[in-house]
């Protein structure tokens, strides 16, 4: 019956390139089904509880009140959003809470394999997986920006985990969850505020602001270095990581005199 109320619009604004959400189509996966590249899904306030795949389809699904007001709840069933169907940049994800999501292998709040969709403004929370309790990325270049993830749990990411994968975080709170990636990863991590360049944690390199890097026990390789070959092995005495021994060096290993953690 749902269906074939969304179904009744479909013959009456067949040129629409806009689908509300409950005014036109009664939930979010209704929407999506009838949806074409290039249409934008806007979804009203409400707890939406029902787990939602973006099809491979280039649409704007797009919350009209934000985070807090329009929450995705995947009831303890699986992934809330999956994004495993070739979904691009212009596939985008706007301004939703994704909770609830379980999933024993990977992905409990979103699932994302060999995509790159574009998540933005998004509250992801309290989703659980073996991997990637709140966002699972293998393959592709996802864009996460001005995400918050927190309460989400897993053996490997609470927040995320990546897996040959090279994702773009910009200006994103992890209050809490940690993020995961495996040896050879390139993750990008971006402060709106501060330069980003090549910061290099054990065999992984990331790109991330300096602070940032050495508050994560790396060794920052300077501002605008790349992670292709930022990550080669350097001298012990280059404490700061930015290819000279210098005063700067010394002053570090000075300020850490004393015993070691």
């Amino acid at each position: 019956m749902n269906y074939f109320l969304c179904a009744i619009t479909i013959t009456t604004s067949v040129c629409a390139d806009s689908w509300r959400v409950p005014e036109d189509c009664e939930t979010i996966t209704q929407a999506i089904e009838i949806a074409q590249d290039g249409d934008t899904v806007l979804v009203g306030v409400g707890v939406w509880r029902e787990r939602i795949d973006l099809l491979g389809k280039s649409i704007t699904l797009q919350s009209l009140m934000g985070a807090e007001e329009t929450v995705i709840d995947g009831g303890g069933i699986g992934s809330v959003v999956s994004c495993v169907n070739g979904e691009a940049s212009d596939t985008i994800i706007e301004g939703f809470t994704i909770t609830g999501g379980k999933n024993s292998l990977q992905g409990g709040g979103v699932l994302a394999i060999n995509t790159s969709p574009t998540f933005r403004l998004c509250l992801i929370e309290y989703n659980q997986a073996t991997q990637g309790g709140g966002m699972y990325v293998q393959g592709g270049d996802p864009i996460v920006d001005q995400c918050v993830f927190t309460g989400n749990n897993a053996e490997n990411g609470d927040g995320i985990w990546s897996k040959h994968a090279r994702p773009v975080l910009t200006a994103c709170i992890f209050a809490g969850d940690s993020i995961g990636w495996e040896s050879g990863e390139m993750v990008t991590i971006r402060d709106t505020n501060s330069p980003a360049g090549a910061c290099c944690i054990r065999d992984v390199c990331v790109q991330t602001a300096s602070v940032a890097c050495w508050e994560a026990g790396g060794l920052y390789r300077g501002e605008n270095a790349t992670c292709e070959a930022a990550c080669d092995p350097v001298c012990d005495e280059d404490v700061s990581g930015d290819g000279v021994v210098n005063m700067t060096d010394l002053l570090r290993v000075i300020a850490a005199f004393g015993f070691c953690p």
